[in-house]
């Protein structure tokens, strides 16, 4: 008897128990992925030049350092006071 027949008759589930992880694994890969790539369509839209909620300018700067940036320093301070 060679090896690949010893380990198929000796087998105790571990078999079992290694495609299960590896499922597991390729489910949290999976989730990983589509998380990533949701936040990457998140940042990748253009920053706006006015907040979208009280119109004033979004300075430059900001809109450099924050990719997607949608509110002024202002209303994203009182936005997040409110979550």
């Amino acid at each position: 008897m060679n090896n690949e027949e010893q380990f198929i008759f000796n087998s105790d589930g571990t078999d079992e128990q290694e495609l299960a992880q590896m499922s597991s694994l390729m489910e949290n890969e999976a989730a990983l992925r589509k998380a990533r790539d949701e936040y990457a369509k998140r940042t990748s839209k253009p920053s706006l030049s006015e907040c979208k909620v009280c119109g004033e300018d979004i300075p430059e700067a900001r809109q450099k350092v924050v990719p997607g940036v949608e509110l002024c320093i202002d209303c994203a301070t009182i936005n997040e006071k409110l979550w």
